[in-house]
């Protein structure tokens, strides 16, 4: 079965040849209005030699929980999803799964108990690239990289790899291109995100931590998790990881990819954004919720780290039907 027809199946729609809001050198599936229950929006899709670039842009009207990966291995082996907006979690490894996050998936090694959750009234847009084992291979043939551990080169440093990622998700999303130009981008975009991650992977590491430090990093984590709505001073840190500053600051960087100082401002954005998807409580209150008192300096960072103001993300749900900006579906 080819890749069309499986996901014809699959959505149980035809194709929305009509709908413009993506390249026409690819494919665009519309669940319509009133078909599901759970969700309704665009499907677009590129198949190109050894990979598959996609668009999943709906909106979550319902809680969706899905159990399946629906034999995508026949298709692609590894899948990197560069995230723009969603509410949701990823079992077994747990994942938050919300903006400006990636999230990868070796569908040769899913396990049975696979998990993804996304959360009712929420918009979900990613941007993911689906790549055949031989393709990978093919890149990897000259480097030291065992081809058994995919998944870890593209989950290698995160928080670095999905900065790296936004750029080239971005254009992908906003490409308006026809053939036969859009089959070079897209081809060009695919080597892009894999000399990415390569890049990224190869670059892991530039401080020595030794198991003693690890321990004391995901100590330090765990602290900030918990106490994330707190202004936590830098010498509780020292004391905790038994580290000087200096040393702390840039082994935690070098761990997780970002700043103490970042790490609990994702943490405060990520639980604003659930309560802003899932709640009717004032903007005020949830950034006192999450630790500001300045309700001016809230929007500022939540703009910062999710792409957009609180308020916005708010009209999202109402705003929905423009965005689909499929007029031939009804």
């Amino acid at each position: 079965m080819t890749y069309y027809d499986f996901v014809k199946k699959y959505m149980k729609v035809n194709e929305c040849k009509e709908n413009k809001k993506y390249s026409s050198a690819g494919h665009t599936f519309c669940w319509k209005n009133g078909r599901l229950t759970h969700a309704e929006g665009l499907y677009w899709f590129y198949l190109g030699d050894g990979f598959i670039i996609d668009i999943h842009d709906f909106y979550i009207k319902e809680e969706l929980i899905e159990n399946s990966t629906y034999c995508m291995s026949d298709y692609v082996s590894i899948y990197s999803s560069y995230i723009i907006s969603a509410n949701g979690e990823r079992f077994d490894p747990y994942q938050t799964i919300t903006a400006k996050s990636l999230c990868t998936l070796d569908f040769d090694k899913i396990k049975d108990n696979f998990l993804f959750l996304l959360h009712e009234n929420s918009y979900y847009l990613a941007v993911s690239i689906g790549f055949k084992r031989e393709l990978l291979e093919k890149h990897l043939s000259s480097l030291d990289v065992d081809p058994n551990s995919f998944t870890d080169l593209f989950n290698s440093n995160q928080i670095i790899l999905t900065k790296s990622l936004e750029k080239v998700a971005m254009e992908i999303l906003n490409c308006k291109m026809e053939s036969p130009a859009a089959e070079l981008f897209f081809k060009a975009k695919a080597g892009e995100w894999i000399s990415i991650v390569i890049d990224t992977y190869l670059n892991r590491k530039k401080y020595k931590i030794d198991s003693d430090d690890e321990k004391a990093l995901e100590d330090v984590a765990k602290f900030l998790e918990d106490h994330f709505a707190m202004n936590v001073n830098q010498e509780t840190l020292e004391k905790i990881s038994k580290m000087s500053g200096t040393k702390l600051k840039n082994l935690f960087k070098e761990k997780y990819g970002q700043s103490i100082t970042e790490y609990t401002q994702r943490k405060r954005m990520n639980v604003a954004e659930i309560l802003l998807l899932n709640t009717e409580l004032p903007i005020k209150e949830i950034a006192e919720s999450v630790g500001y008192s300045s309700h001016s300096k809230f929007s500022i960072y939540y703009k910062r780290y999710k792409g957009n103001l609180p308020s916005e993300v708010r009209a999202l749900s109402s705003n929905y039907q423009h965005n689909l900006g499929c007029r031939n579906c009804h």
